[in-house]
This record gives C-alpha cells, sequence and structure tokens, in this order.
C-alpha cells in the first residue's frame, strides 16, 4: 500500500512538475515576443533620438554660416567681395566629413530640383520631399536594409530663410552670386532636406545582450518561483494529503472490518429467521390464523431487512473495488424463477399481479448468475414497492437483434414494467444515485435507496446498460441490456462474493 501511495504521490509530483514547467515555457515565449518586440521599439526610438541631435547640430551649423554672411563677404573697408563660404557649402562640406570620418553614418542634403548630380534624392529622400511638400510632415523615417545591414533612416525639411534668398529667390532665372540661376522661391519654401543614415548594428548588438541578461533574470525568477511553489505544495499539500490518504485507507480497512462483521453478524441472523419460519410454515401441526399471520409478517419483513442489508453491503464492497463478478454459464429461466420464488409471496400480499415471459430464443448466457439476480430482484422490488394493490408488475426477457443491443453483439433485454406512481422528471437524473428515492413508495414501506444504483452499477459490470421510461401517474419500465457473453475480463476476475 506503502508503494502505492508512493507512486501515486511520485505521479502527482510529476504532473505537477511537467505543468510548472508548460507554464514556463509558454511564458518565457509570451516573455521573448513581447521583449523582442519592445527592444525593436527602443532601438528605433534611440536611432530616431540620435538623428534629430544630428539634424539640430547640423542646422546649427548652416545657421551659423548664414548669420556669418555679413561677416564673411565683407571687407574692413567696407566693400561686398563674395569668399564662396555660404551655408549650403559650409553644410554639406560638414556633412561629408562627417560621413568620411564615421563608421556607415551618411548624411547629405538633397533636394527636388538639385543644382549638383549629387543632390538627387533617391527613393525614400523623394517619398519624404513629397511629404513636406504637401505639408503632412517636417520629418520622415523609416529603418531598412543597406548593403545586406538594418539602418535607420531619418530625413528632416529645410525652408529658405532670408538670407537664402539672394541665391535662390527673385528674379527667377537670374543669376546669383555662385553663377547658378536664381529659381524665384520666397522665404518659408520648401528648399529641400537634410538626410540620414544611421547604421542599427551596434544598437541591435545592445539590445540582443538586454534581451539575454533579460531572459537570463526571467529564467532564475521563474525557476525560484517554481522552487517555491514546489516547496509550499510538498509542505502544506502534498504532506497533508498523505496524511489524509493514510487515514483514508485507514478507514478504509475499518470498513471492510465493519462489512464482515455486519454479513456475519446480521445476514446470518436474518437468514436462520428466514429458515426457521420456513420450517414452521412447512410443520403438520394446525396452526392459528393469528399466528400464522404474525409468522408471515416476520418472514416477509426479514426478506425486506435481508435484502437491505445485502443491497448495503453490496454497494459498499463495489466502492471499495472488493465486489467482482465471476461468469459462468447462466440459464436466465432459473434466474427468474429465483427472484419469482421470493416476489411473488410480495406480490400475493399487496394484492399486485405479477407476471413473466422469457423469449424461448435466449440461449444459455455467459454471465454472473447472482449479479443477473441481484439486477432483476432490485427492479421487482423496486416496481412492487412503487405499484398500488390491483396493479400489476410484468417481468419479460428477449434476445436483442443487433440494433437493439448495439455494437455487433448478442443482448438480453430484461425488461420490468409496472403500473405504478411514474417518476417525475425532476428525479429522473438522479434515481440512480445513492440513497435515492424518488418518492414514498404505493405500498408505505420505504428504502435504502441503493436498489437502482446497484442495479446500474452491476449492469455496467457485466459489460451492460440500463435504460428507464416512466410517465407520471400510469407507471415506468426498466430495462437492462446484458451482454449474452460478458465481456472477457470479467471471466478471468475472481474473488469474493
Amino acid at each position: 500500500m506503502d508503494g502505492v501511495k508512493g507512486c501515486s504521490m511520485r505521479g502527482l509530483s510529476i504532473r505537477v512538475a511537467c505543468l510548472a514547467v508548460a507554464v514556463v515555457a509558454v511564458a518565457a515565449v509570451i516573455y521573448l515576443a513581447w521583449s523582442q518586440s519592445f527592444q525593436e521599439e527602443a532601438v528605433r526610438g534611440k536611432a530616431l533620438t540620435e538623428a534629430r541631435t544630428l539634424n539640430v547640430e547640423m542646422q546649427a551649423v548652416w545657421d551659423y554660416i548664414d548669420d556669418s554672411q555679413p561677416l564673411i563677404n565683407v571687407n574692413d573697408d567696407g566693400s561686398y567681395s563674395f569668399k564662396g563660404v555660404y551655408c549650403s557649402v559650409a553644410g554639406k562640406a560638414i556633412a561629408k566629413r562627417f560621413t568620411r570620418d564615421s563608421e556607415g553614418y551618411v548624411i547629405r542634403y538633397v533636394r527636388e530640383d538639385p543644382r549638383s548630380s549629387t543632390d538627387v534624392p533617391d527613393e525614400f529622400e523623394a517619398e519624404a520631399l513629397a511629404r513636406f511638400e504637401e505639408g503632412v510632415a517636417t520629418e520622415h523615417y523609416a529603418v531598412s536594409d543597406m548593403d545586406g545591414q538594418p539602418v535607420f533612416r531619418y530625413a528632416s525639411q529645410l525652408v529658405l530663410k532670408r538670407n537664402c534668398l539672394q541665391c535662390h529667390g527673385e528674379p527667377a532665372g537670374e543669376p546669383d552670386v555662385t553663377g547658378f540661376l536664381k529659381e524665384g522661391m520666397s522665404e518659408g519654401d520648401l528648399a529641400g532636406c537634410v538626410s540620414m543614415v544611421i547604421p542599427l548594428g551596434s544598437y541591435e548588438a545592445e539590445a540582443r545582450t538586454e534581451l539575454a541578461a533579460s531572459l537570463a533574470f526571467f529564467f532564475c525568477l521563474a525557476t525560484a518561483i517554481v522552487l517555491v511553489v514546489a516547496f509550499a505544495l510538498r509542505r502544506w499539500v502534498a504532506r497533508p494529503l498523505e496524511a489524509a490518504n493514510a487515514q483514508l485507507q485507514n478507514e478504509s480497512e475499518e470498513k471492510s472490518n465493519f462489512l464482515a462483521i455486519m454479513s456475519h453478524e446480521l445476514r446470518t441472523p436474518l437468514s436462520s429467521i428466514i429458515a426457521f419460519t420456513d420450517i414452521w410454515e412447512r410443520s403438520q401441526r394446525v396452526k392459528d390464523p393469528d399466528e400464522q399471520k404474525l409468522v408471515q409478517e416476520i418472514k416477509e419483513n426479514s426478506v425486506v431487512l435481508l435484502g437491505m442489508v445485502n443491497n448495503t453491503i453490496d454497494v459498499a464492497r463495489l466502492e471499495a473495488g472488493r465486489f467482482e463478478v465471476q461468469c459462468d454459464e447462466v440459464d436466465l429461466v432459473d434466474v427468474l424463477n429465483a427472484v419469482f420464488a421470493v416476489a411473488e409471496p410480495l406480490a400475493i400480499k399487496q394484492g399486485i399481479v405479477l407476471g413473466k415471459s422469457v423469449d424461448p430464443d435466449i440461449p444459455i448466457m455467459r454471465s454472473d448468475w447472482e449479479a443477473l439476480r441481484k439486477i432483476v430482484m432490485n427492479l421487482v422490488s423496486n416496481a412492487l414497492k412503487f405499484t398500488e394493490r390491483g396493479g400489476s408488475v410484468a417481468v419479460s426477457a428477449r434476445l436483442a437483434n443487433t440494433d437493439e443491443g448495439g455494437g455487433g453483439e448478442a443482448c438480453v433485454l430484461i425488461e420490468v414494467a409496472d403500473t405504478g406512481c411514474g417518476i417525475d422528471p425532476d428525479d429522473r437524473a438522479r434515481i440512480f444515485s445513492r440513497f435515492t428515492q424518488a418518492s414514498a413508495t404505493a405500498s408505505g414501506r420505504g428504502g435504502s435507496g441503493l436498489g437502482l444504483f446497484l442495479v446500474k452499477n452491476l449492469v455496467e459490470r457485466l459489460g451492460g446498460s440500463i435504460e428507464m421510461e416512466s410517465v407520471p401517474g400510469e407507471g415506468s419500465v426498466f430495462t437492462a441490456v446484458v451482454p449474452v457473453v460478458c465481456p472477457e475480463e470479467c471471466g478471468e476476475q475472481g474473488g469474493e462474493r
């Protein structure tokens, strides 16, 4: 028993461990997906912040050169002399040097009608210029690949300022100081955009490191939680369950011992009482009518009580796993005759017509004789209890065809029909439960409420099923479907009865 208990607890521990591992695995997958998405957004956010910072720096250079034009192009004597240094040239020169000296970074200036071939926009930059022209945005960015490496593309609009008009303003077509033709633009017009390429390799490497650290922390935390939960389950759940299981085992053993006492101390005296009343009835002496009536009452009540005791013991054995069927050759006619030998006197006393009919085609069955007797006896006893005086109880048995029996095997349908009070629809779902009765019996006798529960379990042990139809006020029909040949496992069983 201890070995079985140990195996059971180990099995429970393994199931709990598997459940914990599954939960941690699912949580890890969800956490990984969330972390990866979060890291991608974080990388994009860092790159955008860097791009905006570089843009401010480049705009500051542009504005500084623009503001310094009077100092650059005006001589000490006050005469104007263009030196060839202006915001566009300075901005592009600084961008070119930054691109040359940095690893993977690119900064350049582009516009729709460039004065230089180096300022021609690519697809991303053309999309940015179109959005700036429409006025829907002042910056444009995206993550893409360049030469097989992930990069962050950023573009920010450039607008024409007052000092820019001397090169790009009115009149259109007139050469400016640099020799290019003016475009006739106005202050605030879109002059182009600054375009940046920021490599994401270092950011992604940092993100992977952070993700690995986060996962390591997650698994350490999950492992700690699992260990704490396992300890708690062992300390506060498994051990109390083991103690409760041991107590239940002790109670089961005490229950088995009590059943042995019940079997000997109750069934034996009751059987003796019934035997003595039979001897008294067969005696040849003249019997006083009152005396005969009293002895008959003793016998009938002893039979009823013996049936209740037998049902109680059988149900207890079923629940304890000690009731085992023994299959052998059975003549169903003999089973019904044994039932009627007990039930007919009760039916006569109650004024109920008890009849039977057996299909002659039923072969010798391979089943459990005693289990069949208990099934029929309980069904008949139940029918007699719920049938009023003047009613009838009919017991029939017939060989079922394949459709009726189901499963393609020959079955016997044992049907017990009565004209009693019937069963209320609310009671039908529970009548096969223990200690349950649908209503008060017509005869006024109570019962243990175990008969139909025992019937259902015995029929299922024989490989069959029990069916019920009832009309309140008209009667009930119980049909036990039993295979002609009981399942193979029944034939191999043995044990106490």
